[in-house]
């Protein structure tokens, strides 16, 4: 077992920072929008601002607010941009911030890349906070979610009434069963949803798959389409005002099915249907048995061996 004590500072602050190629292109994809308040809840190094000045967009925003919990790191952004006066960098715990501003603040778009901490290393203050958010919007809290999932659940409530969230986070999102509830209530308060997936690792150096998951509140909903990207470089051919979007069920169920397009789920909606095919639950049940820390046989690191046998206990 990895104790608190033995992990090292980046893992417990969740602080594993974004390549600029693709803040740049997450935030190319709403340069020709018109957005006016814009929010980043984790703002490490001020990659994304960094980003929005590359495209010259910063003076296109009446309100930009970023939000750091390390001192050191936010006085470097402050420092940085210290001629926007639109630029207000706030040094203080996301959910703090987000109780403070709830229900007088609202924006346009809310982008980052929210820190990846488990429970066991968020602080008992935290730990309540992250409960309250999760239970007051009818989600379950338990020790097994990490805190993106709030993270995501707070910005979604700061969004104006057709904003934006775009957000870097890890691929258990599409099956874990600690994201259910978030799969659920992303359904019930966005009326699009788009995941980008890779083949190839943005985040090396820890074996991370991720996503990037963009959301977007309005009165029509679409429902949910999935694009798949071999690299960043497919960031090039992107359009998202194309369709493309499947109906999104508000269940709890996993989003890989969405990875199959209407006329191949109808296949397997009828082979399904198909009395000459039994299920494997009518012989068998499907569980998770005994995991080993013994990563070398599996020839793994021990980042993605941990994420396993976290995500897959239920």
């Amino acid at each position: 077992m990895r104790l608190k004590k033995d992990s090292s500072e980046q893992k417990l602050r969740g602080a594993y920072y974004t390549p600029l190629q693709l803040a740049d292109a997450m935030v190319e994809l709403f340069a020709s929008q018109n957005i006016s308040t814009v929010l980043e809840p984790s703002c490490g190094d001020g990659v994304f601002l960094d980003a929005l000045q590359n495209l010259n967009l910063l003076n296109k925003v009446d309100k930009l607010t970023a939000v750091e919990i390390e001192p050191d790191e936010a006085d470097k952004v402050r420092d940085r941009y210290s001629e926007f006066e639109q630029i207000e960098v706030c040094t203080e715990d996301f959910f703090d911030f987000y109780n403070r501003v709830l229900g007088k603040e609202q924006y346009d778009l809310i982008l980052g890349n929210p820190p990846y901490i488990r429970y066991q290393y968020l602080k008992e203050s935290q730990r309540e906070m992250q409960s309250q958010i999760l239970t007051s919007h009818g989600m379950k809290a338990n020790k097994l979610i990490n805190a993106w999932v709030a993270f995501i659940v707070a910005c979604v409530q700061l969004l104006s009434e057709k904003g934006k969230i775009a957000f870097v986070i890890p691929a258990e999102i599409l099956q874990v069963a600690y994201a259910e509830d978030l799969r659920l209530y992303l359904a019930n308060n966005l009326a699009k949803i788009t995941l980008i997936t890779f083949e190839q690792l943005v985040f090396p150096d820890i074996e991370q798959e991720v996503v990037v998951f963009i959301g977007e509140k309005g009165e029509e909903e679409k429902g949910i389409r999935i694009i798949e990207m071999n690299n960043l470089s497919g960031f090039a051919q992107l359009d998202l005002s194309q369709n493309g979007f499947q109906k999104l069920q508000h269940v709890k169920e996993k989003w890989t099915k969405y990875f199959v397009n209407a006329e191949e789920m109808s296949l397997i909606q009828e082979l399904r249907a198909d009395k000459r095919f039994a299920q494997f639950s009518e012989y068998g049940i499907i569980n998770v048995g005994i995991t080993t820390g013994n990563n070398g046989y599996f020839s793994i690191t021990e980042e993605t061996s941990e994420q396993y046998q976290l995500s897959e206990v239920t």
